[in-house]
C-alpha cells in the first residue's frame, strides 16, 4: 500500500493507493459507522463490496447533480440522528464527486463535525476532488454556492473501480487531468510528454500507469493548494477552464459532464489569451489540435448550449465574482496562469463567437 500524507489546518488526512478490495477489512473494524453509496455504484458492486457490510449500516441514495442539495443532506440527517452513535460516528462514502460533496457536507455539519472516509469510484474524484477539502451543494439554479472546508480523515484509491465506469464519465476525468498537465511545471516544455500521457490514459488498459498519473495529478493540485487551502490566492488558479465549464454544465442540463466542460473552458480561456497577445497562436493551435479538441468528441454539443445571454447569466452567478465584471483564469507569458476579475460581457461575447468557429456542433 502506497500512502500520501496531507496536512491541513482542519485535520491531516491520508491517501492510500490500494491494489484490491482488502481495505474493506479495515473499514469493518470501525466500531460505529454508516456507509453512504449511490444507487448506481451499489448495483455494480452489490455482490463484491457492499455484501460485506450489514444492511442496517448502508444508506443507498439516488445521487445526481440535481440531488446535490440541502434536501438530500436533510434526508441523510434523518437517518443518522436516531442512531446511538453521535460524535463517535464515522461516515464511509463510496462514489464520485457528488457523493463526496453530500457526505462531506453532512460530516462537517452533523454534531459540528464527525469523522468520514472517502472511497472515490470515478477518475475525476480520484485525480481531483478527493483531496480538495471542499464540500459543495447547489441551491436552486446556483451551482456549488453552499459548502464547507472539511476533508475526510482517510481516502482509499483503487483504480479497479474504473473498470465499470462509463466511457463518458471516464473521459470527464481525463478532462480534469488534461488541465493538470497544462498546470504542471514547464507545461510547454513538457507538452509533448503530456500529449503522450493523455493518449495512453484514454486507453485505460494499464493499471499501474493510470495509478501513477492520478498520483501526478494529485501532486500538481497539492502544489497549488499548499499555503492556500481555503482558496484565497494561488489555489484560485485551479479554476482554469471552470468558469465557462460550469456554465456549460448548467446550460446543457448536465449533458456536458464536468471534465468535458473544463476542456471547453480551457479552449475558451486560451482563445482569450491569444486575443490579448499573451500566448502564441501557433502554440494554441497545437494544444487545440493534439490535446483539447480530440477529447470533447464523445459528447454531442449543441449550439444552444453556447447562447451568449444564457452563458452570461450563469457566469454572473459564479461565487468567485468580486465586481460587476467577470472572473477568468488565463494563461499568460510562458503559459503561467493568472486570474483576472475584469473580464467584460462584451469580451465574453466575442470569445464565444470565436469558440463556436472551432467546435463541431451536432
Amino acid at each position: 500500500m502506497n500512502r500520501l500524507l496531507f496536512k491541513s489546518r482542519i485535520h491531516n488526512f491520508t491517501v492510500d493507493f490500494v491494489d484490491d478490495f482488502q481495505f474493506i477489512q479495515d473499514l469493518l473494524k470501525i466500531k460505529h459507522y454508516v456507509v453512504i453509496v449511490g444507487q448506481n455504484v451499489f448495483k455494480l458492486y452489490k455482490n463484491t463490496v457492499f455484501n460485506r457490510f450489514p444492511k442496517d449500516q448502508l444508506i443507498i441514495l439516488r445521487l445526481d447533480e440535481e440531488r446535490k442539495t440541502l434536501n438530500t443532506v436533510t434526508e441523510i440527517y434523518k437517518k443518522l440522528l436516531p442512531l446511538t452513535a453521535k460524535k463517535n460516528l464515522t461516515l464511509i462514502s463510496f462514489g464520485g464527486g457528488i457523493n463526496q460533496d453530500v457526505t462531506g457536507f453532512v460530516a462537517s455539519t452533523l454534531y459540528r463535525g464527525i469523522n468520514w472516509i472517502f472511497i472515490p469510484t470515478t477518475l475525476l474524484a480520484m485525480a481531483d476532488s478527493a483531496i480538495g477539502l471542499k464540500t459543495s451543494l447547489n441551491h436552486e439554479s446556483y451551482k456549488n454556492v453552499l459548502g464547507t472546508f472539511y476533508p475526510p480523515s482517510q481516502i482509499y484509491i483503487n483504480t479497479d473501480f474504473l473498470k465499470t465506469l462509463q466511457k463518458t464519465d471516464y473521459l470527464s476525468g481525463v478532462g480534469e487531468i488534461i488541465k493538470f498537465m497544462l498546470m504542471r511545471e514547464n507545461p510547454i516544455k513538457n507538452l509533448d510528454d503530456s500529449i503522450k500521457k493523455i493518449e495512453k490514459l484514454k486507453l485505460n488498459n494499464d493499471k499501474k500507469f493510470v495509478t501513477n498519473i492520478i498520483k501526478e495529478s494529485i501532486e500538481i493540485k497539492k502544489s497549488y493548494m499548499e499555503g492556500d487551502e481555503f482558496d484565497l490566492g494561488k489555489r484560485n488558479l485551479l479554476n482554469y477552464g471552470h468558469e465557462l465549464g460550469h456554465a456549460l454544465e448548467a446550460t446543457s442540463n448536465f449533458k456536458i459532464p464536468h471534465g468535458i466542460g473544463v476542456i471547453i473552458g480551457i479552449l475558451f480561456a486560451n482563445l482569450v489569451s491569444v486575443q490579448k497577445g499573451w500566448i502564441d497562436k501557433k502554440l494554441n493551435d497545437k494544444i487545440n489540435k493534439l490535446l483539447l479538441l480530440p477529447n470533447i468528441t464523445t459528447v454531442k454539443l449543441k449550439i444552444e448550449y453556447f447562447d451568449y445571454e444564457t452563458i452570461l447569466e450563469k457566469i454572473k452567478k459564479d461565487k468567485k465574482r468580486v465586481s460587476d465584471k467577470l472572473p477568468l483564469v488565463l494563461p499568460a507569458k510562458d503559459f503561467t496562469l493568472t486570474k483576472i476579475t475584469d473580464f467584460s460581457s462584451e469580451e465574453l461575447k466575442i470569445a464565444l463567437q470565436k469558440l463556436s468557429q472551432i467546435i463541431n456542433f451536432d
